[in-house]
């Protein structure tokens, strides 16, 4: 069992490896907690239990022009926090999916979720998606409660996607949920 000094002091050393970028979130769209260069999925045993913090720069590769950034914290308090930042910087015009699914060990998932238009040169329009949203659940403080703060989370970053379909990937990549509430932002 890890105590909790030794849990903050992995979140100490991981802050310090993101910030010197030793570590980095990877460098695709898609990307959890990191654990270890180029993790996947987020593990609980070495998170700290005062809460779920995902978040990253966002970039495209095959010369997509758009990035940005998401942030989204949960806390057993039944509060979230859930923001970022999408621009396009070329001509052509783009729609952003973006979604995080925080999943709880008694099955109960969250899903954050936001999507935008980013207008390029030839479109009128802005060429940023801002989101920012946060606010206080009941059902987050049971889910934490009851799951002994034990979870797994995945963030996914798409442009030109089907949102349902990014929602239902990022749940099923999480593993199973035995109930699934969104929070849009």
């Amino acid at each position: 069992m890890v105590s909790i000094l030794e849990r903050r002091g992995v979140t100490a050393v991981l802050s310090a490896l993101l910030a010197a970028g030793t570590l980095t979130v990877p460098a695709t769209a898609e990307a959890a907690t990191p654990r270890a260069a180029g993790a996947a999925v987020a593990d609980p045993a070495v998170l700290p239990m005062q809460g779920v913090v995902l978040g990253g720069n966002v970039t495209f590769g095959g010369g997509v022009p758009v990035g940005g950034w998401y942030s989204l914290s949960v806390f057993p308090s039944g509060t979230y926090s859930y923001s970022g930042h999408m621009h396009v910087s070329g001509a052509p015009s783009y729609t952003f999916a973006g979604v995080c699914v925080v999943r709880f060990t008694n099955g109960t998932a969250f899903v954050f979720q936001t999507s935008g238009r980013l207008h390029g040169t030839f479109e009128s329009g802005s060429r940023d998606h801002n989101w920012s949203t946060s606010g206080s659940r009941q059902s987050i403080r049971d889910a934490w409660k009851n799951s002994g703060g034990g979870w797994n989370a995945r963030c996914s970053n798409r442009v030109d996607i089907d949102l349902g379909a990014l929602v239902n990937s990022t749940v099923q990549a999480v593993g199973y949920a035995a109930q699934v509430i969104a929070i849009v932002a």
